[in-house]
């Protein structure tokens, strides 16, 4: 396999900076001065690796998809096939659940863009719905007997509270809101598995 290049390299150090930048400062306040400053490169790299603004910031939209995608997939894998609702809402909002906060921080900010920039619409979509539909057929399959509505709900109101709980990571909230988050998402599973 043939080592990755220099510039495939340094475009993913890059991006990484822009998603810190985008999840701590929002998408305007990410300036190429402080992406610079934060990949240790010169601010006439930033162009040169990923283009001007508007590819910068398609470039970043990529980047936050293909985390997510990563993310679901690890997910995947972590779940044996016959899960429970519960072991979903365990490893969703474990402590080491492998996801990146500033993936969310940076997706919200992408959203607040969509308006301005509707090109970016389908590919947050898509990926949004990927982990719907993991969501829900992990219920689906743990809650046979349960109605097609109750298990969307369910898919809808695990899958918010999953996302509320990083969406909120810059308030630096007490713990307590973590557990109570989970207690949240757990209540909502229990539902479901009562209902088999």
């Amino acid at each position: 396999m043939p080592r990755p290049s220099l510039k495939d390299q340094r475009s993913h150090e890059i991006l990484d900076a822009y998603l810190t930048c985008v999840a701590r400062f929002g998408l305007d306040g990410a300036t190429q001065e402080r992406i610079a400053e934060e990949a240790s490169v010169k601010r006439p790299l930033l162009r040169h690796y990923l283009g001007n603004k508007d590819e910068m910031i398609t470039a970043l939209a990529e980047y936050v998809i293909a985390g997510f995608a990563d993310s679901l997939e690890g997910l995947c894998q972590a779940l044996p096939e016959d899960a429970l609702p519960s072991d979903l809402v365990e490893l969703l909002f474990s402590e080491d659940s492998g996801t990146d906060p500033r993936l969310m921080l940076a997706y919200q900010a992408l959203v607040t863009a969509v308006p301005e920039r509707p090109d970016l619409r389908q590919g947050l979509m898509e990926s949004l719905t990927e982990f719907l539909d993991v969501v829900e057929a992990i219920l689906r399959r743990a809650a046979k007997s349960a109605s097609d509505a109750n298990i969307r709900a369910a898919t809808q109101g695990i899958s918010a509270i999953f996302v509320s709980m990083d969406a909120l990571s810059p308030l630096d909230p007490p713990q307590a809101w973590r557990a109570e988050l989970k207690l949240a998402a757990s209540m909502l599973a229990t539902a479901l598995e009562a209902k088999k």
